[in-house]
């Protein structure tokens, strides 16, 4: 499986957002309306919650066959009607920094957000880089075991 995250938000998601806000639910279409539930990139919703912690559920056994056990608690069953409570957010928020520390990665690879009160499309971008680089640097390592040919420790041949 190959992580399916979002990591290209624009100020231009942000603006269609807000003018779908401006028109109000009673002026959007449906299919706005059915944007403005599930799919906007403008906006951080339980959709948003829930591909970011079924990603990091994912990359915890890989990095513990890795030898990088990380604990983490996931949530992945947000729906419409939840909202993120302090403890949640802190909770989310860690799990992305245990990921991201976990060992050396690029030099392009973001900070984890210190909060979820200033989240902008930026930051709601670096999370999910972060899980992406992740994923790739956890393969590359895998792989180079195979490639060393140590791939069980005292392996007598």
């Amino acid at each position: 499986m190959t992580l399916s995250l979002i990591t290209d938000r624009r100020q231009e998601d942000v603006e269609y957002l807000l003018s779908l806000i401006a028109k109000g639910w009673d002026g959007m279409t449906g299919a706005e309306q059915t944007a403005f539930n599930t799919q906007l990139k403008g906006a951080y919703n339980y959709t948003d919650f829930n591909r970011v912690e079924s990603a990091v559920a994912y990359l915890l056994p890989i990095f513990a066959d890795a030898g990088y056990v990380i604990t983490t608690t996931t949530k992945t069953d947000w729906v419409a009607d939840d909202y993120v409570t302090l403890a949640e957010a802190t909770r989310y928020l860690y799990n992305i920094t245990q990921i991201r520390n976990a060992f050396t990665y690029l030099s392009t690879t973001p900070a984890s957000p210190a909060s979820l009160a200033a989240l902008n499309y930026s930051s709601a971008n670096n999370i999910e880089q972060i899980l992406l680089d992740a994923e790739m640097l956890i393969a590359k390592l895998v792989a180079a075991f195979f490639y060393s040919g140590e791939l069980y420790l005292g392996e007598v041949f």
